[in-house]
């Protein structure tokens, strides 16, 4: 627990779940299309998920709820071998009480307490583009906060499912038997990549991949090996994306482009309030990042979203991937930019200035 005049910052209880879902519904992400990233019915249902250990802690008032924020470890890649990495995430605070320093200082101070001797010495988080604050109060270098050092661009697709699907060569399912398989294809494509998840068998088919099945697996066999694999993840069950409003010029335009959505072939903008019927490609890996099985494996997911009826596809990949302008031509999609930043303090900044530069390939699902 941190006491700073007037806000206790400590770590999160079950009781809190009300107020946790709270702030993630009242503090939706600016732009645009404004969006609450929320967890129904619980907060803690995608703690497994995450990563393990995941602490959630918050900040008092009087004692109510006015902040939050999150800390998973996860075993990731990490110049080429696996180490365990926290990340950073759900940042909220309730518009009265943005700016205080004292309730940043407090949340980072106990969040640092957390770290464990097999840890890396840093975190990893991304920050949207458009939050302009954000990056300028925490790149800032204020007394108090840890460095954030800037990794490198991180682009989100959202593809619509409005066009027709092509027809996908060779894709086989998923099955239980088959996972093996899958975890080994991830292992080896995902060494050549920064802080990539590693997925054991075990993880696969535990609650650290909560409403993934066997079935929602997608592969590529070359000579009976798995070549090249990706999932279709509805994560629906305990997270969401809820549209809370629109900026002034697509509040204007909105009611056209509903009208003429048929005709331009894009799904129609939703009312605030409505949840982003959605899926996310993860577990992505492909020997030799060969881009023509990259692309018979998201035909093939895209055909399936298309038939279980979600509006959108949501796919992360580095912005300097060679795979990102095949799918801007084919599927014309929504485009969100972040960045990713290590998180460190001082004992931190020799592990981050060690790292060989290779493309990053964080799980947007688990963001």
């Amino acid at each position: 627990m941190i006491r700073q005049p007037g806000v206790v910052v400590e770590e999160a209880r079950p009781e809190d779940d009300p107020e946790l879902r709270r702030l993630l519904r009242d503090n939706p992400m600016d732009g645009e299309i404004r969006v609450s990233l929320e967890r129904e019915p619980n907060a803690f249902l995608a703690a497994a998920v995450e990563g393990e250990p995941h602490r959630t802690i918050v900040a008092r008032d009087g004692g109510g709820v006015v902040g939050m924020g999150s800390r998973s470890v996860r075993t990731v890649f990490v110049n080429g071998e696996p180490r365990r990495l926290g990340y950073l995430s759900q940042l909220r605070v309730d518009r009265a009480y943005r700016g205080r320093k004292r309730l940043l200082t407090g949340g980072y101070e106990l969040i640092r307490s957390f770290r464990k001797p097999d840890e890396l010495p840093f975190d990893l988080t991304s920050i949207v583009s458009d939050n302009r604050v954000a990056r300028r109060i925490l790149g800032a270098g204020l007394p108090g906060l840890p460095s954030y050092r800037e990794i490198e661009g991180f682009t989100t697709l959202v593809l619509p499912t409005t066009s027709r699907p092509r027809t996908a060569p060779n894709i086989e399912r998923g099955t239980r038997d088959r996972m093996a398989g899958i975890a080994s294809c991830l292992e080896r494509n995902r060494r050549r990549y920064q802080f990539a998840p590693r997925f054991s068998v075990e993880d696969l088919l535990s609650d650290r991949s909560r409403g993934l099945a066997p079935e929602d697996f997608f592969v590529v066999l070359s000579g009976g090996e798995i070549v090249g694999c990706l999932a279709l993840w509805d994560q629906s069950g305990f997270k969401q994306v809820v549209v809370r409003g629109y900026g002034p010029r697509l509040s204007r335009w909105r009611p056209w482009i509903n009208r003429l959505s048929p005709l331009l072939g894009m799904p129609r903008l939703p009312d605030p309030g409505q949840i982003l019927p959605h899926a996310y490609v993860s577990h992505l890996a492909v020997d030799g990042d060969d881009p023509a099985i990259f692309q018979a494996l998201v035909e093939a997911a895209f055909a399936a979203a298309r038939a279980r009826r979600y509006v959108y596809l949501a796919i992360g990949l580095a912005s300097r991937h060679p795979w990102l302008p095949w799918l801007k031509r084919r599927f014309r999609p929504r485009e969100y930019a972040s960045t990713l930043y290590a998180v460190h303090w001082e004992d931190g900044a020799g592990a981050v200035a060690a790292l060989d530069g290779r493309m990053p390939h964080v799980e947007v699902a688990l963001l």
